[in-house]
């Protein structure tokens, strides 16, 4: 199933992004100082969207290492607090598979995550769920 998603530790081609952040679109050189304004409150938005994602769906965790999806049976056992998100190397970010969209969400640099989708409507299932998590997606 690990290979529906990824090959060489990216996911496919197929997939288009989307982008879930704090803002509505990239920052900008003139802006790059709200990064280091960023509070525990709102970091904590994106625990509570992948809580609300794991209340509807069911999520795997892929291993790029072993390239593996494994179920998730408690969302809390792969959830960062503010100060471990910090210190995170990009390998230690969380990727999960919500195989029922058919899209793979990804933990990415300076507060962003990435809808990886197939254009099949998982986005739109989704924006409840940015908005009630006080959230914002864009496209490129």
């Amino acid at each position: 199933m690990f290979a529906q998603y990824f090959n060489d530790f990216e996911p496919l081609e197929e997939f288009d992004k989307e982008f879930v952040s704090l803002w509505d679109g990239w920052l900008g050189e003139e802006n790059f100082h709200k990064l280091d304004e960023v509070t525990v409150e709102e970091f904590e938005r994106f625990n509570t969207w992948i809580r609300f994602i794991s209340k509807n769906y069911n999520i795997l965790e892929a291993n790029l290492k072993t390239e593996t999806l494994a179920e998730i049976s408690d969302v809390e056992s792969i959830l960062s607090d503010f100060e471990s998100s910090q210190e995170k190397t990009s390998a230690e970010f969380l990727r999960i598979v919500v195989p029922e969209l058919e899209c793979i969400i990804s933990e990415e640099w300076d507060f962003t995550y990435i809808i990886w989708h197939k254009n099949n409507g998982a986005v739109d299932r989704l924006r409840n769920s940015i908005k009630d998590a006080e959230l914002k997606s864009f496209s490129e």
